[in-house]
C-alpha cells in the first residue's frame, strides 16, 4: 500500500496552499504534500515535502488524520505544523504550482469552489482541535461522502 501526506502549515490566520500544476486536482488549491518514500516515516515525509514544495521548514508536525479514498489503494496522513514566520513573500511560483498563504476562513467558505473539498474536513478538525480518521468517497473529482472510521 502506498502512503502519502498532506500538511496544513498554519501561519497566523492563514494556511499554506498550493494551486497545483499537475493532476490530480490540477488548478485547485490543496495543502502541500506528496508521497512517503521507502524507509521514511509519514512525519519525515511531511517535513521533506513541505520544504521541497515551498522552501519552508517545519518541525514536529502533528498528525491530525489517517485517511483513505475510494479510488485507489493509497493511505494518506494529514498533518498540522505551525510556523511563526515563513520567511516568504506570497504568492510565488514553483515547478509544482503557485504557493500562497490563504485565510483559513476563505478555505472553509462553502462557496469557494477552487479548493479541494476534503481540505474543509481537515481544517474544521484543526479549527475545533479534533482528530478523526476518514474514508473519503469521490465521484470523479467531487467529494460525495465523508465517513469517520
Amino acid at each position: 500500500m502506498r502512503e502519502a501526506v498532506i500538511c496544513f502549515v498554519i501561519a497566523g490566520d492563514g494556511v499554506l496552499l498550493i494551486n497545483r500544476n499537475k493532476s490530480p486536482f490540477m488548478g485547485m488549491w490543496n495543502a502541500v504534500g506528496g508521497k512517503v518514500e521507502k524507509g521514511e516515516t509519514p512525519e519525515d515525509a511531511c517535513v521533506r515535502e513541505v520544504f521541497e514544495e515551498s522552501g519552508i521548514s517545519v518541525s514536529s508536525p502533528e498528525r491530525i488524520s489517517r485517511f483513505t479514498w475510494n479510488y485507489d489503494d493509497e493511505v494518506g496522513y494529514a498533518f498540522k505544523a505551525e510556523v511563526k514566520n515563513t520567511g516568504k513573500n506570497f504568492p510565488f511560483s514553483t515547478e509544482e504550482g503557485i504557493i500562497d498563504l490563504k485565510p483559513i476562513e476563505w478555505v472553509l467558505d462553502k462557496k469557494n469552489y477552487g479548493v479541494i473539498a476534503d481540505l474543509r474536513v481537515f481544517l474544521n478538525d484543526i479549527k475545533n482541535n479534533e482528530k478523526h480518521d476518514y474514508h473519503l468517497i469521490y465521484d470523479d473529482s467531487k467529494l460525495v461522502e465523508v465517513k469517520k472510521v
